[in-house]
């Protein structure tokens, strides 16, 4: 039932950092809390293949793609790694659904490459109420591979065909 105000801006201006003691598996502990704002990694073909007028369009379903943080996602990068460093267990809290499970993966991604210590888990939930809260903390868990990588495989699928039909 803590409120807490943002403790600082941290380097995104769009997700503020809130801390406030809490328990996590049945442990007293300091709670850092952030946010994403959607989709932490873009994919993209790799140059050349990424200009408009650059091959035949039929080139582009087997053309090397690749993921990245964009340049404007790059302070929540920053942000997200810096609390990483800091941190022991990453407890992603976004979306219970497939494009929530691929986002969590993006950003434990991004945390354990600037912690490679870092223990992380999920949390799953249904609803906002205290009582569901309360259980999925109970309840944490592995990120599901398997959901985040279909959901990265429509994404690439998405990119190939509608840029080859675009084109």
């Amino acid at each position: 039932r803590a409120r807490a105000a943002p403790q600082s801006r941290g380097q995104s201006n769009y997700n503020p950092i809130f801390e406030f003691d809490g328990e996590c598996e049945n442990q007293r502990c300091r709670m850092v809390v952030t946010s994403v704002t959607g989709h932490l990694m873009e994919l993209d073909f790799k140059p050349p293949f990424n200009k408009w007028h650059s091959c035949a369009p039929v080139e582009l379903f087997s053309a090397p793609v690749e993921r990245r943080v964009p340049a404007d996602k790059e302070p929540l990068k920053a942000q997200l790694e810096a609390q990483a460093r800091r941190a022991r267990v990453l407890v992603l809290w976004l979306d219970c659904d497939a494009e929530g499970e691929n986002i969590a993966s993006e950003v434990a991604e991004v945390c354990v490459g600037a912690n490679a210590r870092l223990r992380v888990l999920r949390a799953r939930f249904s609803s906002l109420g205290e009582p569901a809260l309360r259980r999925a903390a109970r309840a944490l868990r592995q990120l599901d591979r398997n959901v985040s990588d279909a959901v990265a495989a429509r994404s690439e699928l998405d990119l190939r065909s509608g840029a080859a039909f675009t084109r």
